[in-house]
């Protein structure tokens, strides 16, 4: 992998002497399952080293592979745990909600919280699905797991504009609707993808979330108050997204580096670590769960609302045909932003189930967390 982060043009110094993998993964081949894809994966690795270098060019970052998906990799977590491999966790993978089966999430859990009684912050994307409902009235809504722990922090994706001075223009919540150009006219737009968030089926309300998520979102089912999702959100829309580099396969079997731009929640996670080392870093001390603090502090994080939503209410996206090289034209579409009308979770004044209680707010967030001693 090469890496954008290590090139000077970006501004950034190298990572060497801050790299390491301790459960290396090798060389594999594709196997016949399309779903036990190793290879596949190489993007969302290249994502999560360049956005925790990009905004800690200072921490050491270690990196643990597995051979195939999600029970390796529930391994590869596991021995990081165990060995206290790293003080902060950031995981960029889930699934589709909660219908798993007990026997599978117990587990898993059972890590989560030996990571927290051990001084160990989880960060884990909290989806790109919206509430899992695709935008089809009736269809059930449900946060993703392990995204609905109690034990980890969910982090939600944001829509951010910047000026050419490098200042926050808008921030948004990350839920898109796209429209594409059809003959000269626009087609009616769909609901395509966001940040993930919703009430837990399984999770009864963590005392951190008590008197600040709304009982209208926390008591959704009638019952008890329980766990939503997502605790906190960063830059997660592909449309406005982060610039990667890599060395990537072609589909004509040339190898070549190119940087290119990408998002979800899947880069919203590793930025949020990245910027939680630094408020460790300032502190002096590890936090373990990191979610007692988030919401002891949240005034000092940028709300996301809908405030600038009828100002910059979408984007025009060009992209290549056979998503490779202009070889066969080009499509054009309009990516809506904060287009949550079909979904069952909205942006608010507050905690809201799409962005949580909002994105970091820079050095007054920084502080806030540092001092916090509860």
């Amino acid at each position: 992998m090469t890496s954008s982060s290590t090139r000077p043009a970006h501004g950034l110094p190298s990572i060497k002497g801050h790299f390491s993998q301790i459960v290396a993964p090798g060389t594999f081949i594709r196997p016949g399952n399309n779903s036990q894809d190793p290879a596949g994966w190489s993007g969302e690795e290249t994502l999560d080293i360049e956005a925790v270098h990009t905004v800690a060019p200072g921490a050491d970052i270690v990196y643990a592979g597995s051979p195939n998906n999600y029970q390796d990799m529930d391994a590869a977590l596991n021995n990081l745990v165990d060995k206290h491999s790293a003080d902060i966790i950031t995981n960029s993978y889930g699934w589709s909600g909660e219908a798993l089966p007990t026997g599978y999430i117990k587990p898993q859990n059972d890590i989560f919280i030996q990571a927290a009684a051990t001084g160990i912050s989880l960060f884990f994307s909290s989806g790109d699905s919206g509430d899992e409902t695709g935008g089809v009235a009736g269809a059930t809504p449900t946060p993703d797991w392990p995204a609905s722990s109690p034990w980890v922090t969910a982090v939600g994706g944001t829509s951010m504009g910047i000026t050419r001075n490098n200042s926050r223009l808008f921030e948004l919540g990350w839920e898109t609707g796209k429209s594409a150009l059809v003959s000269g006219a626009w087609a009616a737009p769909f609901f395509l993808y966001g940040s993930g968030g919703g009430t837990s089926r399984l999770f009864t309300q963590p005392s951190y979330q008590a008197g600040v998520v709304p009982a209208s979102i926390s008591g959704t089912y009638g019952g008890a108050a329980m766990r939503t999702v997502p605790d906190v959100s960063a830059l997660g829309d592909p449309s406005t997204g982060f610039l990667v580099g890599q060395t990537q396969r072609f589909p004509d079997g040339h190898d070549a580096y190119s940087e290119y731009r990408i998002g979800g929640t899947s880069l919203s996670s590793p930025l949020y670590a990245g910027m939680f080392a630094l408020v460790q870093q300032k502190a002096g001390h590890a936090y373990g769960l990191a979610n007692p603090a988030l919401y002891a502090t949240r005034t000092a994080s940028s709300d996301i609302t809908k405030a600038n939503a009828a100002a910059y209410p979408g984007v025009v996206r060009t992209d290549f045909v056979n998503g490779v090289d202009d070889t066969n034209g080009y499509i054009y579409s309009e990516r809506l932003l904060d287009y949550d009308s079909p979904l069952t979770i909205h942006v608010a004044v507050g905690y809201d189930d799409v962005t949580g209680n909002g994105s970091p707010n820079g050095q007054s967030w920084l502080d806030a967390l540092a001092a916090y001693t509860g």
